[in-house]
């Protein structure tokens, strides 16, 4: 199947290179090897393998994926998203996957470059203008367009996963749909510019948001620790015990106990419920719920019990922590 979109106007016999596709589950096509992918996932959990290593990832997320990837998924739960296949000429026509594996458009990223990988550091140095711009870019507009797909050919890494706030994935959503109008209901001629558009502001985000803090890094070794803190992820308003992860599982106490100790330093169940406050804490200063709400959205039926152990972990209440969010805003 090629993943392109056919032109269904009278008069533009033409396609572009941006196919769209919503799934439960991720798409049958997500390791195409002729299109680069950016995927948006609402709910659910899964398990990927990266490299020997194993990555629980949390929703809502954000992967990019080149055409070079493997995508492994281990296991997944209620997985939901929505993938758009592309390939970087939208962005350009001199942009081929041929091109850009060339290293032809590497110039403007010259004084970015460590032993060929991209100084982190000197990126958020370029971005809030302590570099010089002139240092870094040509004055052909070319290689700055280029900047686009920077997360795509520059990381070394084939596949990029990003945690989402709420307004991010909000704003990403708001960008796919209206992609999805675009394609599907072509209403005007100037379809493929506002397609391109869209594109455009999705890759910049990528660039020059994301990468600052929401890559995600939990990364282990053991598959068993990452099936475990997907499925905690998964059903973190639920009553979950020591005994029901050890039967659901098929395993003992102490080696359960033992690998979550090797890869995050707690056992099990302490991981849980550093987990459940995080997520409240999260929720305490992006979200629009009550505390008792949250305590209940995070496996607390007790509120009493929930406000003690967020005040273990935090040093504040659950409604003092709410108000020094609010006065910091």
């Amino acid at each position: 199947m090629e993943l392109v979109t056919k032109s269904k106007r009278k008069g533009m016999d033409c396609s572009i290179d941006v196919f769209y596709e919503q799934t439960v589950g991720f798409s049958k096509h997500i390791n195409d090897k002729t299109s680069y992918k950016i995927v948006l996932i609402n709910s659910g959990s899964f398990v990927v393998e990266d490299n020997g290593k194993y990555l629980a990832i949390s929703t809502p997320a954000a992967i990019l994926i080149n055409e070079k990837s493997d995508f492994k998924v281990i296991s997944e739960e209620n997985v939901k998203c929505r993938t758009i296949f592309f390939r970087p000429t939208i962005i350009r026509e001199e942009f081929t996957i041929e091109a850009i594996n060339s290293h032809k458009y590497d110039k403007f990223l010259s004084v970015l470059k460590d032993e060929g990988v991209i100084d982190r550091e000197k990126l958020e140095h370029l971005i809030t203008g302590d570099i010089q711009f002139e240092d870094c870019f040509s004055k052909q507009m070319i290689y700055q367009d280029a900047l686009y797909l920077i997360e795509l050919f520059w990381t070394g890494r084939d596949i990029i996963y990003y945690s989402l706030t709420k307004q991010e994935y909000d704003t990403l959503l708001r960008h796919f749909l209206s992609i999805e109008y675009e394609i599907n209901n072509q209403p005007d001629n100037f379809w493929i510019m506002r397609t391109r558009f869209f594109m455009q502001s999705i890759l910049f985000m990528a660039t020059a948001d994301f990468y600052r803090n929401f890559r995600q890094s939990a990364i282990y070794s053991d598959p068993l620790v990452a099936k475990v803190t997907r499925y905690f992820w998964e059903h973190i308003d639920e009553d979950i015990t020591l005994e029901s992860v050890l039967k659901l599982f098929s395993v003992n106490k102490n080696l359960l106990n033992d690998a979550f100790n090797k890869e995050v330093s707690m056992s099990c169940m302490a991981y849980l419920e550093q987990l459940r406050i995080n997520t409240a804490k999260s929720e305490l200063q992006y979200g629009k719920h009550t505390v008792s709400e949250i305590s209940v959205g995070v496996g607390y039926s007790d509120t009493n019990y929930f406000s003690k152990v967020f005040k273990k972990h935090t040093g504040m209440t659950p409604s003092e922590y709410l108000k020094q969010m609010r006065d910091l805003c």
